[in-house]
């Protein structure tokens, strides 16, 4: 029957990321274990206990306890670093919001924070240009009330639970936010430091402690809660003794799940690209600098972008000895282009969810050719089923729902407790939603998804959310959102538009239209098509999301891969 299980030789260990920290900066102060190009800061473990400890202290001053919520939305700085173990030291939970998923939009900063029901806001340098950018009349557009208030004392009728709002940088007269220097001088307060140490002792890594956003089957963003339990374990399986320094590319803090990895593997040191979105041409000149060699994660349509990079060839990435790719299927014409390109690295595909972490990796000379994606065995103390619509299992290379289950799940949605019972069963398994088909040597293949949720780059993408801003556009009268392939990010968006009669659109006026509205970036479609009607399913008279598929590509002139 299709059942697997991950080798569970090696014990999972429960210890917080404090008593980590505190046990690695004893060990290895002076070891380097993160560099950030954009402000040429080489942070060590005994700069990091230091600053997260004092930071701790300070959020603990504005009023920060265990168990609340600090957000934070800023760029690749080691601010970032500070306040991931800050919160952790701290018993708190991180939300580090992303950048593709809130964009400029008012909306969806208003639904990330309500949701996970955030105490403190801490930003700056938002879109990676100065320390203060436009954080402040952002801030103000945000929120107005920061006009009229002191900082501790914010009231927003719409965030009840947000009381406090943090400035990278210096803070302008009249507004209710500290500035980040301000809190890490509260937290200078020797007695307030004892307090921090001394809660050490008293934490739980089976608390809370990471908050991610991910689209889910209704359209809006779920927060799913993972313990420090979680992402501890996850981390440390994902390490691997070094000899001697070892760098590894690592372009996006927004996936926060494998930042405490150097940690783990002191001599490795995580090399952060100056933007939060860096090019391929970014991503080159890094490695080239660091001489980085690994890379380890690349989302499927990053790392298209970069192995057909017309400037490729004028770097040196011959350091390079590994590549982790995720987010998305990867194609074995992928692979023999990374053999081509990049012929002294490893590159092993992953595959998990937001939920889970990673499930399964298999390294990547095992992807073959035919239909699905080869996406390897499963990974330590985690187990796979494939089931059917009523949730039996089925025999051995025969399709099936995949549901996991193992110490990588999830607490819970947070504040929905109808959409985790759907999604976890009474015995702790979860339905990912993906279609696939487990081997008799526990390989496990991937077909496809049971909803039609797109996946664009590495975020899930409802078509609701889509349609419903599109559908503001004064000239239209009807929107239909559907996926299409796309070789970079495996699937586009395509925007499928009825007009109303006697009007003339074209796909840049859509496209201006979305960016005006504030559309999140990730969201944006990339094809805008025109049609008189929709095709409509004979039974139910709804529309026919794969016929409407098949028409958007014959108009586009895009093939199945």
């Amino acid at each position: 029957m299709s059942y697997s299980q991950g080798p569970t030789d090696i014990p999972l260990v429960e210890q917080t990321f404090g008593q980590l920290l505190d046990d690695t900066a004893a060990r290895w102060p002076d070891t380097e274990a993160y560099v950030f190009k954009k402000t040429g800061s080489r942070v060590t473990f005994a700069d990091i206990q230091d600053k997260a400890t004092r930071l701790a202290a300070g959020l603990k001053a504005i009023g920060t306890e265990r168990g609340d919520v600090v957000a934070w939305f800023i760029g690749h700085r080691p601010e970032w670093i500070y306040l991931y173990f800050a919160v952790a030291k701290l018993g708190a939970i991180a939300l580090p919001l992303q950048a593709p998923r809130i964009g400029r939009s008012v909306e969806a900063m208003t639904y990330c924070l309500k949701k996970a029901g955030a105490k403190v806001l801490i930003m700056g340098d938002v879109t990676g240009v100065d320390e203060t950018d436009v954080t402040v009349p952002y801030l103000c557009s945000l929120f107005p009330e920061v006009k009229a208030a002191k900082p501790g004392k914010l009231q927003i009728e719409r965030l009840p639970r947000l009381t406090s709002i943090v400035v990278l940088g210096d803070i302008e007269t009249g507004i209710s936010a500290y500035s980040l220097d301000e809190v890490q001088t509260m937290g200078s307060d020797e007695k307030l430091i004892a307090e921090v140490s001394a809660l050490q002792d008293q934490l739980s890594c089976h608390d809370t402690f990471l908050l991610v956003f991910t689209s889910g089957s209704t359209g809006q963003p779920k927060c799913a809660e993972h313990s420090i339990y979680s992402v501890y374990n996850s981390t440390r399986f994902h390490a691997k003794p070094t000899e001697g320094p070892t760098t590894a590319l690592y372009p996006y803090l927004s996936f926060p799940t494998r930042v405490p990895l150097p940690m783990f593997a002191p001599g490795f040191a995580f090399v952060f690209p100056a933007s939060t979105a860096p090019s391929s041409v970014e991503i080159m000149e890094t490695i080239q600098e660091e001489r980085c060699h690994s890379i380890a994660l690349m989302y499927r349509k990053d790392f298209h972008d970069l192995l057909y990079d017309q400037r490729l060839g004028e770097y040196d990435l011959s350091s390079v000895r590994a590549v982790g790719v995720g987010g998305n299927v990867v194609r074995k014409s992928l692979i023999d282009r990374a053999a081509d390109v990049l012929p002294n690295a490893r590159v092993t595909v992953a595959y998990g969810t937001t939920e889970l972490h990673d499930v399964t990796k298999i390294p990547a000379d095992m992807i073959g050719d035919g239909t699905g994606a080869t996406v390897g065995k499963v990974n330590p103390h985690v187990e796979i089923q494939l089931v059917d619509k009523d949730g039996r299992v089925v025999p051995l290379c025969h399709e099936g729902e995949i549901w996991v289950r193992g110490y990588t799940l999830f607490k819970r949605y947070r504040g929905d407790e109808e959409k985790t019972s759907k999604a976890i069963t009474p015995d702790g398994w979860y339905k990912t939603g993906d279609v696939g088909a487990l081997d008799e040597h526990g390989v496990l293949k991937l077909y496809g998804r049971v909803s039609d949720m797109i996946i664009r780059n590495a975020y899930n993408v409802y078509p609701a959310v889509i349609e419903s801003p599109i559908s503001r556009h004064p000239k239209v009268q009807d929107v239909r959102v559907v996926s299409v392939p796309d070789p970079a990010s495996v699937e586009e968006i395509c925007a499928c538009i009825i007009l109303k009669e006697g009007q003339s659109a074209d796909s840049e006026e859509m496209k201006k239209f979305c960016v005006e509205i504030g559309m999140v970036p990730i969201e944006l479609p990339g094809y805008f098509i025109f049609l008189d009607e929709f095709p409509v399913t004979t039974t139910l008279n709804k529309v026919d999301r794969k016929k409407l598929r098949v028409i958007a590509m014959e108009k586009l002139g895009l093939q199945e891969p």
